[in-house]
């Protein structure tokens, strides 16, 4: 029979740790830290100090916190949150609008190395010039694994012009990726993004915590047009819309009075007319008709 292993203190102090921090705080975002490397976590956690506090625990103990919160808060949604929390994630908890930090998010961007092994989302360039690196065998890497026109110079290495080593889509295999972080090149952007967030039971998904509001307006403005469309074309009439009919009927009104009266229909210049010949009598009976119909 296998006995039930005791479970490490500092697991249940963790635990104890991330439970706390639940409670002291309405808002907890999950940031996935797969891409992100310890030098951006820290200087986050420096931007956020006194608003937030980014914790990295272990997924099980996470798991573990959040369903003993559970347990004692009645909260909604926690379930729905530990579906989302990926394999690699920080917990962000905080008091601040979600909405606001993301915004501090966005504005806190980070140039990083191209990663080993990934297709790279820019081009990559060596720029010419000093490399600061000493001769030896780290000519033959910048040769053979970048094919960088090299010299030497002062006992160091120089680019003697600007090389493009990646287009978009290529793949950098781990000696690329290690030549070019010795470099110092950093040509990818890397920004902390919020994967999910809970906000005192309330979800908010990353689609609408990034959602483009300006397309989402003029969406939004398209569907209402077409619905007052469908509406006029309705067999009955509402009240409440008594504005929306008028606009469109004065809309209309202007059209056709552009069409009829304005570039829609070209008047010829001259328009020729025959004239019969008749008795004087009867002419002089059509003008009395006409004269009597102006006034009569």
């Amino acid at each position: 029979m296998i006995g039930k292993h005791d479970i490490p203190q500092w697991k249940l102090d963790e635990v104890d740790h991330l439970f706390d921090l639940f409670k002291s705080y309405k808002n907890v975002v999950v940031i996935e830290v797969a891409k992100l490397n310890d030098r951006q976590i820290q200087e986050i956690r420096k931007i956020l100090r006194g608003k937030a506090i980014i914790r990295m625990s272990k997924k099980s103990l996470q798991l573990r916190a959040v369903e003993k919160f559970k347990k004692e808060s009645k909260k909604e949604n926690l379930d729905e949150l530990v579906e989302k929390i990926p394999g690699q994630a920080a917990l962000c908890f905080t008091n601040v609008d979600v909405f606001e930090l993301k915004k501090i998010f966005l504005q806190s961007e980070w140039m990083v190395p191209a990663k080993p092994n990934e297709i790279t989302p820019v081009d990559i360039w060596v720029p010419a010039g000093d490399t600061g690196l000493p001769t030896g065998q780290v000519i033959s890497e910048l040769n053979m694994t970048l094919r960088l026109p090299t010299r030497i110079q002062n006992d160091t290495i120089w680019v003697r012009e600007d090389t493009q080593t990646h287009k978009v889509g290529d793949f950098v295999d781990v000696k690329q990726a290690a030549v070019l972080k010795k470099l110092g090149i950093t040509p990818i952007e890397s920004l902390i993004k919020i994967h999910y967030a809970w906000s005192d039971g309330e979800i908010i998904s990353e689609d609408i915590l990034y959602m483009d509001t300006t397309k989402f307006k003029q969406d939004f403005t398209r569907a209402y047009r077409e619905a007052l469309g469908i509406l006029f074309e309705m067999p009955f009439f509402s009240e409440d819309m008594t504005d929306d009919y008028i606009r469109k009927a004065t809309s209309e009104v202007n059209m056709l009075n552009s069409i009829i009266f304005g570039e829609g229909i070209q008047v010829p210049a001259q328009v020729e007319t025959k004239v019969e010949e008749k008795e004087p009598e009867e002419e002089e009976d059509e003008e009395e008709v006409g004269i009597g119909g102006l006034f009569g």
